[in-house]
């Protein structure tokens, strides 16, 4: 009997032992579960319930410098699908309706549910950009047939000036996804071009983020205020640009090819600036149409590039007005110096020609520069040394970025020693011969509008201006040059003769108005040799009006013929309007 009861006793304890040892795994387990594993199991059952929705920042507003806007926000919208939350009952055929989405398109992201590890399976995914107001409204009418759709406001933008501003402003676009910036998500916009590039961290603001739960099967909840974050909406920014001013520079250039710029001397604010053939912003309003977009791009006439800082030109006599300066200040010349133009000139079997053919006859150095003679600079530049012209050029800010904000500035080319041997060195070498076209800007040496118009300025300002720029608020950077005062006087008087004095090649640009005191200098610059393109046309100069003000014009035709005929008539036009002479 006692073997028997021990032998039982032996069997319940084993089963007791075996139960406590199952009820010690089952509670080791719940408390590897509960407290060793809670914060992970807890992120789990939050990112199955919690949904986290980015929300874009408006873009700061462009304003002109009397605070006229010119950019605003519109309301557009990204459609994205949740894939994690879709379900057969999606109406695949409603959504194609409204939205021209196809099934495939709506398939691949039901792909993306099928693959629990897929890293894409609570993040939204883009299906549609650019969705309206009313169309937003009206899907969501329909919300229950689309179970994971979910609307993001995106940047926008709608253009309220009557002028283009094309290339000032710039445009936006869809961010590279092969060249994602820091802090920058793959479907994000971004300024691409212009002031929205240039100023893309100040425009751009800071994105906030919502959350909202989701019961099992993705449906909308309730929003988790506690864990709210507010977009922080981009600095607003405000531009030296005179709206009406622009709209009247651009219709002057919209038959022509080139660049106008108006500017202030006195604090190298940028007033206007046009490029022609340009485009209209108001089309990248939302998706532009793939044909116009491959129509802009292959374009022949660049409408997306910015002549005024991005083309390169050859100067023409603008160049003449540098190559004075600096004769003056090296006292290579004195003022009243004379040489004979019988319109032509022989240097070592070579002729070259004044673009009078009768010649100017005996002139002096305020003569050349008022009648644009070639044969006095063909002269002078001989007495110059290469490397000492090249270095008073740079000093001007040719050859180098003005350093205007604006992206992609051209710096153009001033040819010096070096530069000629490595160009020449297999075709003979180059001789003096080459330097007399350099001294009427022609030749090797390229320009962009911008820097002459700064160039202009650094005259009007007698040595001092302040580096151009657009941001009226910007930091303003002084630009000058060390020349007598002398000089400086000289080239102003001899500026003046070429526009009101008998003779001079920008008559065109005078106005009949005593109280206002017109500079300038005009240019015509040829392309090439034997051939039928007509050379191109500048005139850059400046006014002096009610006392202290002054104006800086510089405008540049492509191919426009003397630079005494449509460009001096354009400058005349812009003096008129901004002296008051509206009717112009």
């Amino acid at each position: 009997m006692e073997a028997d009861y021990n032998m039982k006793f032996k069997k319940k304890w084993i089963l007791i032992s075996f139960y406590m040892f199952l009820c010690f795994i089952v509670l080791s387990r719940y408390f590897f579960l509960q407290i060793i594993q809670h914060d992970k199991f807890d992120l789990k059952a939050k990112d199955n319930s919690l949904r986290e929705k980015i929300l874009n920042a408006p873009r700061g507003i462009i304003y002109d410098r009397n605070k006229i806007p010119l950019v605003d926000n519109k309301p557009l919208y990204d459609l994205k699908l949740v894939p994690c939350d879709l379900d057969e009952n999606f109406n695949y055929s409603l959504l194609e309706n409204y939205t021209g989405t196809s099934k495939a398109d709506i398939d691949s992201i039901f792909l993306l549910k099928s693959q629990e590890s897929s890293s894409y399976l609570f993040k939204p995914i883009l299906i549609k950009r650019y969705i309206d107001f009313n169309l937003k409204s009206l899907l969501e009418e329909y919300k229950s047939e689309f179970n994971g759709m979910h609307f993001y406001e995106l940047p926008a933008r709608i253009y309220t000036s009557d002028s283009f501003l094309t290339h000032v402003l710039g445009y936006l676009r869809q961010i590279d996804k092969n060249n994602l910036s820091y802090g920058y998500n793959v479907d994000d916009i971004i300024g691409f071009s212009g002031i929205e590039k240039f100023y893309e961290n100040d425009l751009r603001g800071q994105n906030g983020v919502s959350f909202y739960f989701v019961d099992r099967l993705g449906v909308y909840q309730k929003e988790d205020k506690d864990n709210f974050k507010v977009p922080i909406e981009g600095k607003d920014v405000y531009l030296s640009i005179d709206s009406e001013l622009q709209l009247f520079i651009e219709k002057s250039l919209e038959k022509y090819k080139g660049s106008i710029i108006v500017s202030n001397p006195d604090n190298g604010e940028i007033l206007a600036m046009a490029s022609n053939p340009n485009y209209d912003l108001k089309s990248f309003i939302g998706p532009i149409p793939i044909n116009d977009w491959k129509k802009l791009e292959n374009n022949k006439n660049l409408p997306f590039m910015n002549r005024s800082i991005q083309q390169v030109y050859p100067p023409g006599s603008i160049f003449k007005l540098l190559l004075s300066s600096l004769a003056l200040q090296k006292r290579k010349i004195s003022y009243n110096k004379t040489f004979k133009c019988e319109g032509e000139y022989d240097f070592h079997n070579t002729v070259f020609r004044c673009w009078k053919e009768e010649g100017h006859g005996e002139v002096d150095l305020n003569s050349a520069i008022k009648q644009s003679c070639n044969i006095y600079f063909y002269h002078l530049m001989q007495k110059i040394e290469l490397n000492d012209w090249n270095e008073e050029i740079l000093k001007f800010g040719f050859g180098q970025a003005v350093g205007i904000d604006l992206p992609s500035e051209s710096i153009g080319n001033i040819p010096n020693r070096s530069y000629m041997n490595k160009a020449y060195k297999d075709k003979g070498g180059w001789s003096i011969g080459h330097l007399l076209n350099f001294s009427i800007g022609q030749g090797e040496v390229t320009v962009t509008p911008i820097q002459v118009i700064q160039a202009i300025n650094l005259i009007a300002g007698e040595g001092v201006t302040f580096r151009p720029h657009i941001n009226l608020n910007a930091e303003k950077e002084q630009f000058s040059l060390d020349y007598r005062y002398d000089v400086w006087n000289f080239i102003k008087k001899s500026m003046y003769a070429a526009v009101n004095h008998s003779g001079g090649t920008a008559y065109r640009a005078q106005i009949d108005d005593e109280s206002k005191k017109i500079y300038g200098k005009t240019g015509t610059a040829q392309v090439c040799s034997n051939c039928d393109k007509l050379p191109h046309a500048w005139f850059a100069g400046f006014m002096e009006y009610n006392k202290n003000n002054k104006v800086s014009v510089c405008v540049m035709i492509e191919n426009g013929g003397k630079g005494s005929d449509v460009s001096a008539i354009i400058a005349n036009k812009i003096f008129n309007y901004i002296g008051g002479i509206k009717d112009v």
